[in-house]
Formats: C-alpha cells, sequence, structure tokens
C-alpha cells in the first residue's frame, strides 16, 4: 500500500513538471529550428491521445504521427530502415527518470546538420555529374601493357614503379586538400 501511494505521488509530481526544454522541430519540406515546449505535460498528452510515435535516433528520439493513421503525407526525412512522414520532433530522454530533456547546444547543431542531410532526393537539386565519374578521374588509371620482347619481370617492375607512384601522388593530394580545410 505504501508503494502504491509513493508511486502515485511521482505520477503527480512529474504531472505537475513546467520545466520547458528545447527540442528541434522539423517541418516538411524545411529545415530544422530550435522551439521551446513550455509544458512537458501537455507535449505527453499529445502524444497519448494522437497516438504519435516515439522512434529512437542515434542518441536522441523522434516524435511524429503514426504513418497509417495519415496516409497522404509527404516524406520528411529518410532513416537507414525507415521514412518519417510529416512534422517531427527531436528530444532528449533520460531513461533513468523517465522523463523528457531539453536538447544541448552540440546537439542542436549537430542533429540539425544531420536532419537536412537526410531530406529526400526530390527537394534536393540533381547533381551535374554522377558520383562515380567524378571519382574515377581521380583514382582510377589504365596500365599499359608492353607487347614487345621485354621481359615479364621488367615490365610488372615498371608497371608497380608507377602504381606506387600514382598512390603515393593521391595520398599527398588527399592530405594535401584536408590541411586545406
Amino acid at each position: 500500500m505504501k508503494h502504491k501511494k509513493k508511486y502515485e505521488n511521482k505520477i503527480i509530481e512529474k504531472s505537475k513538471n513546467t520545466t520547458p526544454i528545447r527540442v528541434l522541430y522539423k517541418k516538411t519540406g524545411q529545415a530544422p529550428e530550435t522551439k521551446i515546449i513550455d509544458n512537458v505535460f501537455k507535449l505527453k498528452k499529445a502524444i497519448v491521445k494522437r497516438k504519435l510515435e516515439i522512434i529512437p535516433y542515434e542518441k536522441l528520439y523522434i516524435i511524429c504521427n503514426n504513418r497509417k493513421a495519415i496516409p497522404n503525407t509527404k516524406s520528411n526525412i529518410i532513416l537507414t530502415f525507415s521514412s518519417i512522414y510529416g512534422d517531427l520532433i527531436l528530444v532528449d530522454i533520460d531513461k533513468k527518470q523517465r522523463e523528457f530533456k531539453g536538447l544541448s547546444q552540440e546537439d542542436i547543431i549537430w542533429y540539425s546538420q544531420d536532419l537536412i542531410k537526410k531530406i529526400p532526393n526530390t527537394t534536393l537539386p540533381p547533381t551535374k555529374k554522377p558520383i562515380k565519374q567524378q571519382f574515377t578521374k581521380v583514382y582510377e588509371r589504365d596500365i599499359e601493357r608492353d607487347n614487345s620482347s621485354k621481359s615479364n619481370s621488367s615490365n610488372f617492375e615498371k608497371v608497380l614503379i608507377s602504381l606506387l607512384f600514382n598512390i603515393e601522388m593521391t595520398l599527398s593530394t588527399l592530405l594535401g586538400n584536408g590541411d586545406k580545410k
């Protein structure tokens, strides 16, 4: 009996929690923006009433509409194994307290950039060249075969030296580009 009363008191205490939290809100087709939720209890109430889904995403959680509940919504972001349709809220959850937590400034910056990368390709302009074509010019090379009567070992040595030289040049180009950033 004592345990039940203590549990009920905890629930009542949590429902009175009006501490504001920072979340990321992303509307379909737009960049994410920081929002302040003044009353966490209202958020919890909306999750239950609207039957919203809570989906783990990296170390945070996405609160979004149930796809089956709203059938004609556009894709907001594309994840590895699923897509999120309609508007979403990104929030942290303290697992020990079983309570929503606000996002840190670092999380807001990182996850904003990450969510932008996950916007479907239909909203992003198409690239001019295929990616494969861009990289093959830099990293592939033709190995010329000498059909003359030279020995195979000297041919192999020339090809090997040429390959090692090209690898060295590619590495120096990559390291040189990395320093400029």
